[in-house]
């Protein structure tokens, strides 16, 4: 479908961050991809790892500005110091909608003091990741999506996707001249596993995900947002 009612764009695009503790050192490995720096985070030899990855955060625009996955809370604010760059104050973002609720997607929720609702899959309320947002969680009123798919606005809606979290979902936006689906962290840090629909054998949840990855592929959408590398057209 084209001709839908709402705009993309990146607000903040995904990045990753490896480091490693060694020899009483903190060093950073960063490679030129999102994927290839996932990769050296599994290759850093010697050293103690750690990551820090950021996902897209995504701006729609239209009726009204929407945010799917705010994304980390750092120091300085970026999500709304991304914001007020476009000339927009975090508070008249008064929609979220959340692929799922780790921490590296919802943390910077605070940061959009006029949230009136989050949009959240009933199946990640009770996970102990989402345990542990309840701070956060209890400041927002939450839209609880149930089922298999369903209605957000007109010209948005939502899937359910499990596999990476219970409650997953991908985003569907009609825009004006394509369809736009928002994966999030179902698609896997990994491009080649959706391109080739070939999920690595041993991964948890394995099914699901390649249950996922048929259902947006069935969606057909011009361009698919993933949750930690770059956006893609599919042909």
């Amino acid at each position: 479908m084209s001709g839908g009612p709402f705009a993309w764009e990146l607000l903040i695009p995904a990045h990753r961050i490896v480091l490693g503790l060694l020899a009483g050192e903190v060093v950073e490995t960063r490679a030129g991809s999102s994927a290839a720096t996932f990769a050296a985070y599994r290759k850093l030899d010697g050293a103690v790892p750690g990551m820090i990855a950021w996902p897209n955060t995504v701006l729609l625009t239209g009726p009204e500005p929407i945010i799917v996955d705010p994304g980390y809370q750092t120091q300085g604010d970026m999500l709304a110091g991304a914001l007020r760059a476009r000339g927009m104050e975090p508070d008249a973002v008064r929609t979220v909608v959340m692929t799922h609720l780790h921490s590296d997607h919802l943390s910077a929720l605070p940061q959009l003091p006029g949230v009136t609702e989050v949009w959240v899959h009933e199946d990640e309320l009770d996970t102990p990741y989402a345990r542990r947002q309840k701070g956060i969680l209890d400041e927002v009123s939450l839209v609880v999506m149930t089922g298999a798919s369903g209605d957000i606005r007109p010209g948005l809606t939502w899937i359910h996707t499990p596999g990476h979290a219970p409650g997953h979902v991908a985003v569907i936006a009609e825009c004006a001249a394509e369809r736009v689906v928002i994966a999030g962290d179902t698609l896997g840090p990994d491009p080649s596993w959706f391109d080739d629909m070939n999920p690595p054998q041993g991964l948890d949840e394995r099914d699901a995900h390649l249950r996922a990855f048929e259902a947006i592929r069935a969606l057909a959408p011009a361009v698919v947002i993933p949750g930690h590398t770059p956006p893609f057209l599919l042909p």
